[in-house]
């Protein structure tokens, strides 16, 4: 690893600057002296007796160290841009085969080199050359307390085990010395401790180190053999570099918004947990700032998704350039943003940091030579004054956020007098937290019935909370809790791996049962979230094609370009996509065009009326007609009593779902009621007397309410 984020920054902006300079200026004192007394030692008339083949050797190491420098493998966590150097093994091959002189001097050449073409400062050149001087300096110690002094008269080439176990303690020596030193600068830098910093890229560090140190006595070996094909060596560092790259490449895109570049949600829950876990340890507080943009869908609406994303890039870079090197910026989705602050003095300069951010988003925004106005408003909470979870700090700022855009101060700080239900909130989210760990989740399932026949159509799955002391919690109760503290995800593996166990349960005692599953548009911001359904399918032995994910309109026009790719992974996974509440948002036709939705569930709201009020069964019967052009399904929710259930038949709605049916019941009843009607032979189609006889199945007191 060469450089380091302390060496190129200002070393005013770290926490402990003075701490931090006497160390780099220690190193480079150190390493620079250790060069000066390896150069006055050095027996120059070697050079002299050199053959051609080992000048030819060196001068080739020296060309592939440079490109080395130049063209590094970056960790995608790395703070230190300049990742680790492809020079490794042509150096630690110098080292094994001429000794340290050599070794020391190529590389210094070499880092001198790299440091004039990426414009580095003084500071960090002079101390990547001691690093490395003290790196090699390591490693020549080994080898000379094992007995091996390899010289430029006398080269050195492993060809046993013996020496090849020489070799590794060599390279074990060099890449301790190198990542310690540079794990401490960086430790100094960010102000946390050097072997959080040393672990933080430990095993990236240890993976491609260590193909590079096992490559160096081949290089060694034809350095003495064949000195003109060591440039061939070059091959496997290339195979190396885009191996490695295309692992970083991935692990980035996992863990960073596709828009922005900013962190996603998934790296600022990481993170946040770190932080909030070192400000508890230490005392010094943390904070969170969540930043909502003002008035951003008008931007969408009225100038279209393209300039919407450009705003949201540009906005994103303000905010980065705003905050310190340390802060955590990151995408959520949407117009929504938060800032991570692992270590702040007090409320008063997480505030200031926040004012500054509102200064820099004050200017307009210019695209495509049209001026933009963008307003934010950011609410910010502190661990340990607010929170001391990251659940609850996420909340907290939450709310503080939505405080502030109602007083329109642009700034606020979460302020419990204001929170009415903080109390409320603080129990429900340590309990829900218990609920999911201790198994107090439950799934219920209300059945859905054909129009046509009254025939099982599948069941919808529907989430609860069986509370010890509260008995059954509502979902309204609960998910929005869920969504606000980042348990939604959890919640929701929690009811789809439920949901799934009971459809295989069905499957094995004959009874192929379609099932859907709502999920939130925080579940579509996630990732890896089609992955690990997908294999849950196969885990199971399910077809794809049996589960329905519900989606409602309202949540998807937050982002919708981010949205519509989940949706198309999750179709071209097999899995069927609804399209939950139709009728309630102002996009349904356009969500109808571009979304592959199989089917649409009309309101309740229009159903319940359709029979007695003309204008909603109008409504209904042109949904109907539309969604069949498309050729998507029509569910009818909220069926409750016969009048209705006829009157949506004739309307031609293909799928009912309402307490008329079956209200939502436990497995154990859902299994009862499906075994009565999927597995004995059917003695009726009335579509009138199925669903007046299915009304009598037990009710659990549950209203059908959605996750």
């Amino acid at each position: 690893m060469s450089g380091t984020s302390a060496a190129r920054n200002d070393v005013q902006h770290a926490p402990r600057p003075l701490l931090l300079a006497c160390y780099l200026s220690g190193v480079t004192t150190l390493g620079l002296g250790l060069l000066a007394t390896a150069l006055l030692r050095f027996e120059r008339g070697s050079l002299l007796t050199m053959s051609g083949g080992a000048t030819l050797a060196l001068v080739t190491c020296f060309a592939l160290v440079v490109l080395g420098e130049l063209r590094p493998v970056i960790s995608s966590r790395s703070i230190d841009p300049m990742g680790v150097a492809l020079s490794t093994t042509f150096v630690f091959s110098v080292l094994l085969h001429f000794g340290v002189v050599p070794a020391m001097v190529l590389h210094t050449l070499a880092t001198l080199l790299s440091g004039a073409v990426g414009r580095h400062t003084p500071r960090r050149i002079l101390f990547n050359v001691a690093q490395y001087v003290l790196t090699n300096g390591a490693g020549w110690l080994v080898m000379v307390a094992l007995g091996f002094v390899p010289t430029l008269a006398q080269p050195w080439t492993p060809t046993s085990l013996h020496d090849l176990a020489v070799v590794a303690a060599a390279a074990a020596a060099c890449f301790v010395t190198n990542d310690v030193l540079v794990a401490t600068a960086v430790a100094l830098f960010a102000g946390e401790s050097p072997l959080r910093a040393l672990l933080a890229d430990l095993r990236f560090q240890l993976t491609v180190s260590s193909a590079q140190y096992g490559l160096a006595p081949l290089v060694a070996v034809l350095m003495q053999d064949a000195p003109s094909l060591v440039v061939l060596a070059v091959v496997p560092m290339l195979a190396i570099h885009r191996s490695v790259a295309a692992s970083v490449e991935s692990h980035r895109q996992a863990t960073h918004d596709d828009l922005t570049g900013l962190a996603n949600r998934k790296l600022l829950v990481t993170r946040s947990r770190v932080a909030v876990a070192e400000a508890l340890r230490t005392g010094e507080p943390c904070a969170l700032l969540l930043l909502d943009l003002d008035r951003f869908k008008e931007v969408n609406d009225v100038l279209g998704h393209p300039v919407g994303d450009e705003v949201l890039r540009q906005v994103a870079a303000r905010i980065s350039t705003a905050v310190d090197p340390d802060a955590v910026v990151a995408r959520l989705g949407g117009d929504e943003f938060a800032v991570l602050l692992p270590r702040v003095r007090d409320a008063a300069q997480a505030c200031e940091l926040a004012h500054r951010v509102v200064t820099v988003l004050d200017d307009a925004l210019e695209i495509d030579g049209q001026l933009i106005d963008v307003e934010a408003s950011i609410g910010l909470a502190l661990v340990p004054e607010h929170a001391a979870g990251y659940e609850l700090l996420f909340s907290r700022a939450d709310v503080a956020m939505y405080q502030a855009k109602a007083d329109r101060t642009g700034v606020q700080v979460y302020d419990a007098t204001r929170d009415e239900s903080s109390a409320a909130r603080l129990g429900l989210i340590s309990e829900l937290r218990v609920a999911l760990e201790q198994g107090q989740i439950e799934v219920h399932f209300q059945p859905k019935a054909h129009l046509a026949d009254g025939s099982v159509a599948g069941v919808e799955a529907l989430v609860r909370w069986r509370h010890p002391v509260r008995g059954l919690v509502p979902p309204d109760d609960f998910i929005p809790v869920a969504e606000h503290s980042g348990l939604m995800h959890r919640l929701t593996d929690v009811v789809i791996e439920m949901s799934l166990l009971q459809m295989a349960a069905w499957q094995r005692a004959g009874m192929t049962v379609p099932m859907a599953v709502n999920v939130s548009f925080r579940d579509l911001l996630d990732p890896d979230f089609t992955g690990r359904l997908t294999r849950r399918l196969d885990d199971f032995g399910l077809d794809p094609g049996l589960l329905t994910l519900e989606i409602t309109e309202r949540v998807l026009t937050a982002d919708m370009d981010r949205a519509r790719a989940r949706l198309v992974a999750l179709h071209a996974a097999g899995v069927r996509l609804s399209l939950d509440d139709f009728g309630t948002g102002w996009s349904s036709l356009r969500l109808l065009r571009e979304l592959p939705v199989a089917e649409i569930k009309i309101d309740r709201s229009f159903v319940a009326r359709v029979a007695v009020v003309e204008a909603d069964a109008v409504v209904v019967r042109a949904v109907t007609q539309l969604a069949h052009g498309l050729g998507m399904q029509v569910v009818a929710e909220g069926v409750e009593t016969a009048l209705t259930w006829s009157a949506i038949a004739d309307i031609g709605c293909d799928v009912a779902q309402g307490w008329h049916l079956a209200r939502p019941m436990p497995g154990p009843a859902a299994t009862a009621w499906l075994s009565e009607r999927m597995l004995t032979p059917a003695t009726s189609t009335s579509t009138a007397a199925a669903p007046r006889q299915r009304a009598r199945v037990a009710d659990d007191g549950a209203v059908a309410l959605h996750l």
